[in-house]
């Protein structure tokens, strides 16, 4: 059997996207891989963490991401790395040249020297790798993020008295501030499920905005807050993938993203499209959904139909894959 190793960030109580996404994908791959698992220890430097990771080198060693680095410990060995975006990197220039250096030196140029395979969440990150870095484009696969199977169906009868449209992230990209903007004189409520400033909050309140704020959610309350929902509002200006459009998708909720990027790849026509910086475009999305029954119970057989390509099966076979297209290597 194939003995792989995911190296992990370090352990959070938050944050838990790319641990969740690998954490499902070993579960489906139980009798066909022995899959061990090491986090990184935020209590040492990154030096001592490369170092201490070079000791659990397997047949295989998964960089699950985040932590590029690790691959300067694991030299000489079959090793693959998972990048999700490339928007750290393409944003941090413009705030500090100094650690844009160190960040495009430490975490792409050199650890990339180690890396026999590179797995992307999307068609979008894989163009964005080539071009910033002009890694070869024979050793990047394209495995999408699955859809865990938490986010089970759950069929909604009809629309909340107040309509309920859910956001999910924090960061100037996740696009709050327009949202805020299209529901202002509208009858809806927001559900954030975000880290909020207090720049926000006052915004909320001068606009007279019904809203609730959620963090640290388990996947199940997580999940809970998708079936209390009418929408999914998901227009962000920069995402590597977008898994909230495949969770709200996979319970039955019509999504509003972007047209463009991985969110327009991931979503393909089973979201409502829209230009992120244009208001009025997202308000009219929002007005059409609530509005028109037809074109909501469409989007939300779209999203069933889109989500079967995210299976969990199907994307821990595509990683099983790739292990053992290195192991014959």
């Amino acid at each position: 059997m194939l003995k792989v190793t995911y190296f992990y960030r370090e352990t959070r109580k938050t944050g838990l996207s790319i641990e969740g996404i690998f954490h499902a994908v070993k579960k489906f791959l139980e009798g066909k891989a022995d899959i061990k698992e090491f986090y990184c220890d935020a209590s040492i430097s990154r030096l001592q963490n490369t170092l201490k990771a070079k000791k659990y080198g397997n047949d295989i060693n998964h960089i699950t991401g985040d932590v590029n680095f690790l691959a300067l410990g694991l030299r000489g060995k079959k090793n693959i790395l998972t990048i999700h975006d490339l928007g750290h990197y393409d944003t941090l220039k413009n705030r500090s040249y100094l650690n844009y250096i160190i960040y495009k030196i430490f975490w792409y140029k050199l650890p990339l020297k180690y890396i026999s395979i590179v797995t992307v969440i999307s068609e979008f990150t894989k163009s964005k790798l080539i071009e910033r870095f002009n890694f070869p484009e024979d050793r990047i696969r394209v495995i999408h993020d699955p859809v865990k199977p938490i986010f089970r169906f759950k069929k909604k009868e009809k629309l909340n008295a107040v309509p309920r449209i859910l956001q999910i992230g924090s960061g100037k990209h996740k696009n709050l501030d327009n949202l805020i903007e299209a529901v202002k004189g509208l009858n809806v409520h927001l559900d954030i499920i975000a880290w909020i400033d207090d720049a926000v909050i006052r915004k909320l309140k001068s606009n007279n905005i019904s809203y609730n704020i959620y963090n640290a959610l388990s996947e199940e309350d997580l999940y809970e807050k998708y079936v209390d929902s009418d929408i999914l509002y998901f227009a962000s200006f920069y995402e590597g993938f977008g898994m909230p459009i495949i969770e709200a998708q996979a319970v039955g909720r019509p999504v509003i993203t972007s047209n463009f990027g991985a969110m327009k790849e991931v979503a393909g026509n089973s979201a409502l499209l829209v230009d992120p910086n244009n208001v009025e475009e997202i308000r009219s999305a929002i007005q059409q959904l609530i509005k028109d029954t037809h074109l909501y119970e469409e989007l939300v057989a779209k999203g069933k139909e889109n989500i079967l390509k995210y299976d969990c099966n199907k994307i821990a076979s595509d990683y099983l894959s790739v292990y053992n297209e290195l192991a014959r290597g």
